[in-house]
């Protein structure tokens, strides 16, 4: 029985046709593979910059705030001098690029994202310290528990801002290709960074 080559002709097409069409199709699963991978690494980029910047901040702030905080005993000498004495320490940490991009840890290693919870937890801890101490009732506190309380900020203070430094160090070694470094404020004394 002989083959219609009109029919062998429409086979063809219809074969070359499908092919055409899976093939388009790969082409543009791959090409949005591609833009998906470069979108990543760009996504992945800004937060490893945002949160070395925000770090780098706050570990700043918190390491100024150990240099130049007043004595502890002159703290406690001040305390039991006057019950209405309140200690001004001032809470002034940024957690906003931290706080926004919780759902994108999973960038980063396990360690360094630890170590960012660690460090993110121990400010929020002395933001909640620092609020008790501006409570009506911390002045009825007794000298002693007052001065067991500022002595508990300035500890977490200087575990927080030790924390901070590892994490840009962490930062630092795990991406070199970013050339994150540390900046400084002009009015800040440079002996007391």
């Amino acid at each position: 029985m002989a083959t219609d080559p009109a029919v062998g002709f429409f086979q063809d097409k219809a074969l070359i046709t499908a092919a055409t069409a899976v093939g388009l199709w790969l082409l543009t699963r791959w090409i949005e593979f591609g833009a998906n991978y470069v979108r990543s690494r760009k996504e992945r980029t800004n937060l490893i910059r945002s949160l070395f910047a925000e770090v780098d901040f706050n570990t700043k702030d918190l390491d100024f705030f150990v240099q130049n905080s007043a004595d502890i005993s002159a703290i406690e000498a001040r305390l039991n001098q006057s019950e209405k004495y309140l200690p001004h320490i001032t809470d002034a940490h940024h957690t906003i690029i931290y706080a926004s991009s919780i759902p994108k840890l999973h960038y980063l290693d396990d360690t360094l994202a630890s170590r960012l919870v660690l460090f993110y937890g121990l400010l929020e801890k002395i933001k909640a310290q620092i609020d008790g101490i501006n409570l009506s009732s911390f002045v009825a506190t007794s000298a002693a528990g007052k001065i067991t309380v500022v002595k508990r900020v300035i500890v977490n203070v200087t575990e927080c801002e030790a924390e901070g430094s590892k994490i840009l160090d962490a930062f630092s070694t795990a991406y070199p290709k970013l050339k994150l470094t540390r900046h400084f404020r002009k009015n800040v004394d440079t002996k007391q960074r």
